[in-house]
């Protein structure tokens, strides 16, 4: 990781703390995480973006993760929690990338977010910045909710422990260009059905083109005549749209999503159902 300055430099009028975690709503830990931080900083401005990841799913969360920090703005504090691994080895992190902070275990939650961009990383081991006693059971509690309090009252990376100088990543998700085609796999589908993919980021042109430059790697092409793009997986072929009504109702297709990736997609329908595709499917983009 790239150092960059260790101070967190929130104002108190301006902190925000962004809640993703793997929690639910039918028991209270949301709700006790965020008396934990209010008894902590008052001021601070709590926003929930899910509680609803699957239970232990760290790649799902570290998907909606790096999918959320794309609109929330500079300073904000995300405080993560889906942790299998409470109570092990694993570490606790606060992780600065650019101007965004993240907080939560380092097991893979935080890996989308560190491509492409600078990072610097401090384990949370510092007493003083936790609660007294820390169980075994819930750190989201004890360790990091008291920590994203303490980040937004301005406290410096390094007073929370030593520097981390690498991060527990998952597999970097598949992309791969040849002379007229890209392949890559399904990441996550979100609650309509919709399929998102490594394929991205794209833009068209003001010239028309589809421009491709890749969220992972370094990895660049333009495609000159879009309406000859088609996006294959489970030897299905979707075509390439710019919006869910110019595909006929309850068949799929291929759309470039909120976040540039490309997603294939239903109208009035679940893609994931109709397509039969699922997380680590291949998907390959020829034109």
């Amino acid at each position: 990781m790239s150092e960059i300055s260790d101070t967190l430099n929130i104002s108190m009028n301006q902190s925000l703390i962004a809640l993703l975690t793997d929690f639910g709503f039918s028991d209270p830990y949301v709700g006790i995480m965020k008396a934990v931080i209010s008894g902590i900083t008052p001021d601070t401005h709590l926003i929930d973006l899910t509680h609803q990841v699957p239970p232990g799913d760290i790649q799902r969360g570290a998907f909606t993760l790096w999918q959320s920090a794309l609109d929330l703005p500079e300073g904000t504090i995300f405080l993560a929690v889906v942790d299998p691994g409470v109570g092990t080895d694993r570490r606790a992190i606060i992780l600065k990338c650019n101007d965004q902070y993240f907080i939560g275990p380092d097991n893979g939650l935080f890996s989308y977010l560190l491509y492409g961009r600078q990072s610097q990383a401090w384990e949370l081991t510092n007493p003083t910045y936790q609660l007294s006693s820390p169980s075994s059971t819930f750190h989201g509690r004890d360790i990091f909710a008291p920590a994203a309090a303490y980040a937004a009252q301005g406290i410096r990376g390094d007073k929370f422990g030593n520097t981390v100088e690498f991060l527990v990543e998952l597999p970097e998700p598949k992309l791969l260009i040849s002379d007229t085609s890209l392949s890559g796999e399904v990441l996550s589908e979100d609650q309509f059905g919709n399929l998102f993919t490594s394929l991205g980021h794209f833009r068209i042109t003001t010239s028309g083109e589809l421009s491709l430059k890749s969220w992972i790697s370094q990895i660049k092409c333009k495609i000159e005549h879009q309406e000859r793009v088609q996006l294959y997986a489970n030897n299905q072929g979707f075509p390439m749209v710019k919006t869910f009504a110019e595909v006929p109702e309850g068949t799929c297709a291929a759309v470039i999503g909120s976040t540039g990736l490309l997603e294939i997609v239903c109208n009035q329908g679940s893609a994931a159902q109709i397509s039969g595709l699922k997380r680590g499917d291949t998907v390959h983009l020829s034109w």
